[in-house]
């Protein structure tokens, strides 16, 4: 759902929707009419910081198709013939069409900044295999249980130093980062220096490595029947050590393949899932890949690629090892496009000296990036790197990635598995201890998730879990319909259904049936976070309150101060008295960013409703001008028998409306509530004539 946008991500506060039940009013509450956009000053509580980042992870395949005329690059998706295969877009494993032109369409339509997203974390950009690998329904009880698995999710390395095809061209990226810097969000790029991509039929065929068996094609095209026995026995796995020597090489990789080491048992050599294992962990000496030698020499570009390298390793005087040829493919990212992250797939599978020298890299990279770019560039921030060590039973550990490996991040996996954050009761526990261990050191963080690409999709009350995720210490990440309420699906395999791991979580964006509902949740508690560094990066305080679990969040550093409180999981459309001690003077106005009203502190404490979604998010007031509609008593912007109640309960002595409440119920401006007002409005509901003074907006600050 679109709202006002700025193009540096502002606070945008959505109106919430008013009870059909007459409810006790609030009587210090007040909506902020005036404005209900929470603005910052420069160098504010909103502007960005690692600490406090709010990343948004999509699958570029999947996200958004805003380019059609390259979904069928490298012949993917194609039978033999040239024509396309059925169902190419909905097969659970193919290139399903999206693109960077998408997601630039995206950021252009703010919709990353209503989320009050600070970064975006890509899938791995860079050329992939061009042809498929077999995959496996795995468990299910059809005969027919394998499927064409293409590298549409970036794992399966072909080429470091190109963009892939299907997800658009070198210009359409540098685009894509450009505009999203424009919008104030950073690009975090998913890399793999661990594995390679298979071997396949498609690219021994076009790069000559290995051997195929006649008849090969009649197999790899025949999408409906193919199976892991009938693929493999195409190919001679038992070939000359020379043919197997033209792919990436023995010094370059570990493989199940003549003439190649096998992969060990350790973390470090083993072939994760049969894949081809870099050996980033040698100091050997070795020369660039017979199979990129083929590639680039058919692209035309051999010389000037190993030019660049050349020249390179002749400036940095680093060893011509596998690791550093990694180190300079994917610095170049950063170096010449001003990416400015990565994401690091299967970090405990590379030694930390790896990552190390990556960081250092990339770090230079950046800096130099900016040096030059300096339009482009948003700030000085440093290059940021974030570590996968998958580890479902995960703790809270300052360890060797941080002090060794460079990280300056790592995935939390703890509320990942689809069980999402704690429930309400021990929420607050949960926030204390994060906050206590990572916002007392200056070089550790972690970055948590309740859905991701391979471990399943939280489901359940995505409001609470909206605002338990959005509102957590540290840095979090929002898997691509999460916000959008996005369905674990079903996948078509040859015309079949199945729900198959990894990729039903990997579904096509739901922008044809987005919930609105969670969506403009998401929106607002995304914002809120955005705007305030305390959420992420400041102290926890659980407080007490009268309904729901309620805390205070404190940061001061560097100049930058800044005081928030929140209140989760209250009664929905409940008055809530919040204890805020002295962490907002006594007699000052707050705002409830939620849905814009204003309140003042009394006693240490104040007063908002839940609402529907049962949610308060309170900042300072910001001075703007508080105006009323003379006659709309709940202050909700109109003007209904929910005001009409509400003075008959006044009469009645149910409630008591003072200050503002009492200001816009006194129509006739005699300082006094009486029968005469409760007529006058609902005169004007019924448009009557006679109705003075109703209607009219007053500044009441």
């Amino acid at each position: 759902m679109k709202k006002t946008r700025k193009i540096i991500a502002v606070a945008i506060s959505a109106i919430m929707a008013v009870s059909t039940l007459a409810l006790p009013l609030s009587a210090q509450a007040v909506t902020d009419t005036a404005d209900s956009t929470a603005t910052a000053t420069e160098k504010a509580a909103s502007d960005f910081s690692w600490d406090n980042a709010s990343v948004y992870f999509l699958l570029t395949d999947r996200f958004k198709n805003g380019n059609t005329s390259n979904d069928h690059s490298y012949n993917r998706g194609l039978n033999a013939d040239g024509t396309v295969a059925t169902d190419y877009t909905t097969d659970v494993a193919m290139f399903h069409g999206g693109d960077f032109a998408g997601i630039t369409q995206t950021i252009k339509d703010g919709y990353f900044n209503d989320l009050g997203i600070n970064a975006l974390w890509i899938s791995a950009p860079y050329e992939q295999s061009h042809g498929y690998a077999v995959g496996d329904t795995k468990g299910e009880s059809d005969s027919k249980k394998s499927f064409p698995h293409y590298a549409y999710h970036g794992y399966y390395v072909l080429d470091y130093s190109e963009t892939d095809a299907n997800f658009g061209t070198p210009e359409e990226f540098q685009t894509m980062v450009d505009t999203a810097h424009e919008y104030g969000l950073r690009i975090v790029l998913d890399v793999v220096m661990n594995h390679s991509g298979y071997n396949n039929m498609y690219d021994m065929n076009e790069y000559g490595y290995g051997t195929l068996k006649s008849g090969w094609e009649s197999v790899y095209y025949d999408w409906a029947n193919i199976t892991n026995p009938t693929y493999h026995a195409k190919i001679n796995y038992n070939s000359t050590l020379a043919s197997w020597a033209n792919w990436w090489g023995s010094d370059w990789v570990r493989a199940g393949i003549v003439g190649y080491t096998p992969g060990g048992s350790d973390n470090l050599t083993t072939c994760l899932d049969y894949l081809p294992d870099f050996k980033t962990e040698s100091e050997t000496a070795v020369d660039i890949p017979a199979l990129l030698k083929t590639k680039w020499t058919k692209e035309g570009v051999l010389k000037e690629k190993t030019d660049e390298l050349n020249q390179w390793f002749e400036e940095t005087g680093n060893p011509r090892t596998t690791r550093y040829y990694q180190v300079y493919w994917l610095s170049q990212w950063v170096r010449d496009y001003g990416v400015d992250g990565f994401r690091c797939d299967t970090a405990k599978h590379v030694e930390l000296e790896s990552w190390k020298a990556l960081k250092t890299e990339c770090v230079k990279a950046l800096k130099e990036w900016k040096a030059e770019n300096k339009d482009k560039a948003l700030d000085d921030t440093e290059f940021w790197m974030v570590g996968e060590n998958w580890d479902t039973t995960q703790t809270l550990n300052y360890n060797d990635y941080f002090t060794e490996g460079g990280f300056d991040s790592m995935i939390n996996f703890a509320y990942g598995g689809g069980k999402g954050l704690p429930n309400v009761t021990n929420i607050n526990a949960t926030y204390q201890k994060y906050a206590d261990f990572i916002n007392t050191k200056e070089d550790c963080n972690f970055l948590t998730y309740i859905s991701s690409h391979d471990d399943k999709l939280c489901r359940t009350d995505l409001i609470y879990q909206g605002s338990a995720l959005m509102l957590m210490p540290g840095q979090i990440q929002v898997f691509y319909g999460d916000e959008t309420n996005r369905p674990v699906q079903k996948v078509s395999v040859n015309g079949k259904n199945y729900t198959i791991g990894d990729h039903a979580f990997r579904s096509d964006m739901n922008w044809d049936a987005i919930d609105t509902t969670v969506e403009d949740h998401w929106q607002t508690v995304g914002t809120f976070r955005n705007n305030h560094i305390a959420v992420g990066a400041g102290s926890n305080t659980a407080v007490d309150t009268t309904n729901g679990t309620a805390f205070i969040r404190q940061y001061d550093k560097d100049g930058v101060q800044d005081t928030v409180a929140a209140c989760l999981a209250a009664d929905a459309n409940t008055d809530v008295t919040i204890h805020l001690g002295s962490a907002f003077d006594e007699g000052s106005l707050v705002k409830n960013a939620y849905n814009g009203s204003v309140a003042k502190v009394t006693d240490g404490t104040v007063t908002f409703n839940s609402g529907a979604n049962k949610t308060i998010l309170i900042e300072a007031y910001d001075g703007t001008e508080l105006t009323g509609i003379i006659g709309d008593v709940n202050m909700d912007n109109t003007i209904n028998m929910l005001d009409v109640i509400l003075i008959q309960q006044h009469l009645a002595k149910i409630i008591s409306l003072t200050d503002y409440n009492f200001t816009l119920a006194d129509t006739n401006k005699d300082n006094k509530i009486t029968l005469v007002d409760y007529v006058l409005i609902q005169r004007y509901i019924a448009k009557l004539p006679n109705t003075p003074n109703v209607g009219d907006t007053i500044k009441l600050i």
